[in-house]
């Protein structure tokens, strides 16, 4: 009976010792890496949060169907150089607001340049005035048009005044003035009236000078031309 109780006890402590063995084995299978063969790995670090800005100076920009239609016609008109189709094409732009629409604008200014190099630069200002008339007459707002009259505007009119033709010269001024207020105006119709004044003096028609000076003194002109007419005043005791 005792030695059954022994067998017994020795039969249960060496199944104990299989299970724990067993056990400890299986435990380490567990804790050991997964094979990578056919298995799908997952990322769960946690996401960059940080925005990422990308350049945008030369990506086109979301135009919708209306913009492609007009973009292809202003691509049109200034790839023929049709200055008339091109101010109509460029009104479209201003009326709709799109003046920001980088690509819609830089033809504006691909047409800018061209007017500019081919006419004004080589000293053509018969086309010079010609092509920044059409543009400037149906679309006062697009600015290196109405620039580049204003400037073909005073060359015509520096030449004048050069020529001592300062009717021309004040036609010329009061145009530009006409458009807006730019120093290039007011200090051609500056120059014009100084020239009246130093004429009236020298004739002695001390109130004609007086008009000349008071029709010209209240226009915002360069610090010389207005140290003239500072000294112009003194002259005549005003």
């Amino acid at each position: 009976m005792q030695a059954n109780q022994k067998y017994i006890s020795f039969v249960i402590i060496i199944l104990v010792i299989i299970l724990g063995a067993y056990l400890v084995l299986n435990g380490k299978k567990a804790d050991a890496p997964a094979d990578t063969v056919n298995v799908e790995i997952k990322d769960t670090t946690t996401p960059n949060t940080t925005e990422v800005k990308p350049n945008t100076d030369n990506a086109p920009s979301n135009l919708t169907p209306e913009q492609k239609k007009l973009l292809t016609k202003l691509q049109e008109t200034v790839d023929a150089r049709d200055f008339e189709s091109f101010a109509s094409a460029l009104l479209e732009v201003y009326k709709n607001q799109w003046s920001q629409v980088k690509e819609l604008i830089k033809l504006e200014s691909n047409m800018y340049v061209y007017a500019t190099d081919t006419y004004w630069v080589k000293g053509d200002l018969v086309n010079s005035l010609k092509v920044s008339t059409i543009v400037y007459n149906k679309v006062p707002e697009a600015w290196r048009f109405r620039y580049l009259r204003i400037i073909t505007l005073e060359k015509y009119g520096r030449n004048g005044f050069e020529n001592g033709d300062l009717v021309t010269a004040e036609n010329y001024a009061n145009q530009i003035l006409q458009m807006m207020f730019r120093p290039e105006g007011a200090n051609l119709l500056a120059d014009v009236s100084i020239s009246k004044i130093k004429t009236n003096l020298a004739g002695g028609n001390v109130n004609l000078a007086k008009q000349n000076l008071d029709f010209i003194w209240d226009y915002e002109i360069s610090a010389d031309r207005r140290a003239t007419l500072d000294d112009l005043k003194k002259q005549l005791g005003q």
